[in-house]
């Protein structure tokens, strides 16, 4: 019992109770999958028409579409829901107040953290209808939807953790914000950049020196850096598009392994950026930290 209750988070639960208390929370989750469903179902009409079978390739793309979709959305939303968690606490000139309570700093960073992502969590729960009746039609197996809906848990842990931690920093929302989008941008476009440009110059370096085909084993950097980009993560689950270990090169024979699955790397990888984000936050909204090299 006082483990239960030491684990109850006061500012989690009163989120909770605000948010799901107003009927913005049920308008806007009803519009989203209005909108989700006619993407959804238009998709579904032109890909068959209204007097064609629907069948397993067809019903592979839609899902493919809808996950695709669904996690550019998260990825747009969750940076705007976490980035000012803290900031705006401080705008507000209530974050001294929750400070000087008996609310610790980790109940603090963690309550807001999960409370800020449960919206859109609903959101993505909701929409498990959508996935069932495409499900129905086959083509896809339950562990590929396991499997996305636990690739979009990880990255909105990932994403929300990054933007509490820039909230943290920044006393002011709006840089905040902006400097969380212009993170988010960067690393998706630089993971997949730099894993072309790497590959590139390896293959440039292998032509230039002579090195045939089968005489060395091309380096798993291009794989390992494109398994972290959250687009190429999802289409792992379907083994599409450019999909580590499976992208033809030219002048590449056989190529290094990575250690693990890249969908595991990727889960792995937001699981520690997440971790590591959450603490910085926790040791940066300390009122008073004890000084190195005293006692």
């Amino acid at each position: 019992m006082n483990l239960v209750r030491h684990m109850r988070n006061p500012v989690l639960l009163n989120e909770l109770k605000v948010r799901m208390r107003s009927n913005r929370s049920a308008l806007v989750i009803s519009l989203y999958l209005l909108v989700l469903g006619g993407i959804a179902f238009a998709f579904i009409y032109l890909r068959t028409g209204w007097n064609q079978r629907f069948d397993p390739n067809g019903t592979r793309d839609i899902f493919l579409f809808l996950s695709v979709l669904q996690l550019a959305m998260i990825c747009m939303f969750t940076p705007g829901l976490t980035s000012g968690v803290i900031s705006g606490e401080r705008e507000r000139q209530t974050l001294s107040v929750l400070l000087t309570t008996n609310l610790t700093a980790t109940k603090l960073i963690i309550g807001k953290w999960l409370s800020s992502l449960s919206f859109m969590t609903y959101l993505v729960l909701a929409s498990l209808p959508l996935y069932a009746i495409v499900v129905l039609f086959g083509g896809v197996s339950p562990v590929q939807l396991i499997e996305v809906f636990g690739l979009y848990l990880i990255t909105m842990l990932g994403i929300g953790s990054v933007g509490v931690l820039s909230s943290t920093i920044f006393k002011r929302t709006g840089v905040s914000t902006v400097v969380t989008y212009g993170l988010l941008f960067a690393y998706t476009a630089g993971t997949f950049m730099a894993s072309e440009f790497i590959q590139m110059v390896i293959d440039r370096q292998r032509s230039l020196a002579g090195v045939t085909a089968t005489a060395q084993p091309f380096p798993m950097w291009p794989d390992l850096l494109m398994s972290l980009n959250p687009l190429a993560a999802i289409l792992r689950v379907f083994e599409v598009g450019p999909l580590p270990q499976a992208v033809s090169r030219s002048t590449a024979g056989n190529v290094v392994p990575l250690p693990m699955d890249p969908y595991w790397i990727y889960v792995a990888f937001f699981a520690v950026l997440a971790a590591v984000a959450i603490i910085l936050a926790i040791y940066l909204i300390k009122p008073v930290r004890p000084r190195l090299g005293k006692r």
